[in-house]
């Protein structure tokens, strides 16, 4: 007999979610305001229903931001992405497909701003 073909891709892990961006941001938001509250970062990720190795890696990867905190904290929030978003479309639109910039300029203005912090730039 044939192979049984799946009409959905299986994860190698089941454990491994896909964190939206928002929601991402939520829960991020949420465990600062846990830990900040006094609970540990074990307790945190309890409530949260977050592995603690991915608030881990949230963490870390913030820490390392090369960006003013708030800004940063702006860039992680619901309207902040709703903001850069519609900010990184719109230079797109304008540069890329209406003007003649390409999408090499476009990524260098993304890393010159500092936008690639949060925004795909290759």
């Amino acid at each position: 007999m044939g192979a049984v073909i799946q009409s959905q891709p299986q994860r190698n892990d089941p454990r491994q979610a896909h964190w939206d961006r928002l929601e991402r941001a939520d829960l991020f938001a949420q465990y600062r305001a846990l830990r900040t509250q006094g609970l540990s970062e074990r307790q945190a990720a309890k409530e949260l229903k977050v592995p603690r190795t991915t608030l881990q890696a949230w963490r870390i990867w913030h820490d390392s931001l090369d960006i003013c905190a708030h800004v940063a904290e702006f860039f992680q929030s619901g309207p902040g992405l709703a903001f850069l978003h519609r900010l990184v479309i719109a230079f797109h639109v304008v540069c890329v497909e209406v003007g003649a910039c390409g999408i090499r300029l476009a990524c260098l203005f993304l890393h010159l701003t500092g936008l690639n912090r949060f925004v795909a730039a290759s």
